[in-house]
């Protein structure tokens, strides 16, 4: 922790960025140590490998984003902060940028072996529940207030990672920060109303027919949705989130894990798995180079979405007898 402070203190310039279709951690996050920097007097840029998605273009009413276009140079910079991630092949075409450049990789991320990644300095705490909430521990450290700005940063962080305080990670440290930031002015109802209530008219159609795709299997203990090319086409032309359909899926009884397969335009298959219970989804994830936490993990298989099926099952099949074998 020292030495990413020392970073943070004696280097001049700075450029933020964070993994493909940035999430509400990783920009929240952004925001807020942008916000620190800028208040150390430091010149700083935030440039992620995709555009900001419309659910959180409220963000850019205090803070600029910027996105890699192939054809601009990238701003000046002496450190380069990746955020909610920890390997710079995450950062798409930009991680090849970015570790061509010579400068400092440095990660702030929450997420279990990121101080194995390509950060030269670190700050990872695999225990804490979003990457925002690191951030507001580096304020604190330094000694710098959260601007109104920087709070609803760590707020939206929050909020991502622990689905409105719903999941288990919700702890002591989360709610204490929570309680923080709505004193200090943030207004929970307009972000939710921002992220969740402004969806396009087809997306009803689209959570009804991408939950209709799910299957049941290993006896009721897997949820599994797989979505083609096709249908994921028409969703990202009405901008749907199909991470909408996870929840749903984790509410049935009997329910342990919830997989949901993303054919992907290159060929490859994004795999996103949930558990409710005990069963460790980031040790499935990690035979096909993925990661995350124990219960919120993924992966990008380079298979088909058949062969990806089959894998995720088998996977989870073992995952849950291991936790059987250690219930014995």
């Amino acid at each position: 922790m020292t030495t990413f402070l020392d970073v943070l203190r004696r280097r001049s310039s700075f450029l933020l960025t964070g993994h493909e279709n940035p999430d509400g951690d990783c920009l929240g996050a952004q925001v807020a140590l942008f916000r620190l920097l800028r208040a150390l007097g430091k010149p700083v840029h935030i440039v992620n490998p995709d555009p900001i998605g419309k659910g959180f273009d409220f963000l850019q009413q205090h803070t600029p984003f910027g996105h890699a276009r192939a054809d601009t140079p990238l701003p000046e910079f002496e450190v380069a902060v990746l955020l909610d991630c920890c390997q710079l092949s995450r950062v798409g075409a930009l991680g090849q940028r970015l570790a061509q450049s010579g400068k400092t990789i440095a990660v702030i991320d929450h997420h279990v072996g990121s101080d194995r990644g390509d950060g030269t300095v670190c700050y990872v705490d695999p225990t804490a529940a979003a990457t925002g909430a690191l951030v507001r521990r580096i304020h604190r450290e330094l000694g710098v207030p959260l601007s109104r700005a920087a709070a609803e940063g760590v707020f939206l962080s929050l909020v991502a990672d622990t689905g409105w305080f719903r999941y288990s990670n919700a702890d002591a440290e989360v709610f204490a920060m929570a309680s923080e930031l709505v004193a200090s002015g943030v207004d929970g109802s307009r972000i939710y109303d921002a992220l969740y209530r402004r969806n396009h008219p087809d997306s009803a159609t689209l959570l009804a027919e991408t939950l209709q795709r799910h299957r049941l299997r290993l006896s009721g203990k897997l949820a599994m949705v797989a979505l083609d090319k096709a249908l994921m086409e028409r969703c990202a032309r009405a901008d749907f989130d199909t991470d909408a359909v996870l929840d749903p899926l984790r509410s049935l009884d009997g329910v342990e894990v919830v997989a949901l397969l993303k054919e992907r335009f290159d060929g490859t298959v994004k795999c996103s798995l949930r558990a409710r219970a005990d069963v460790d989804v980031q040790q499935v994830v990690a035979a096909f180079g993925g990661g995350g936490h124990k219960k919120a993990a993924g992966a990008t298989m380079k298979m088909t979405l058949a062969e990806a099926e089959a894998a995720i099952e088998v996977g989870v099949q073992k995952a849950i007898a291991l936790v059987g074998a250690r219930r014995a």
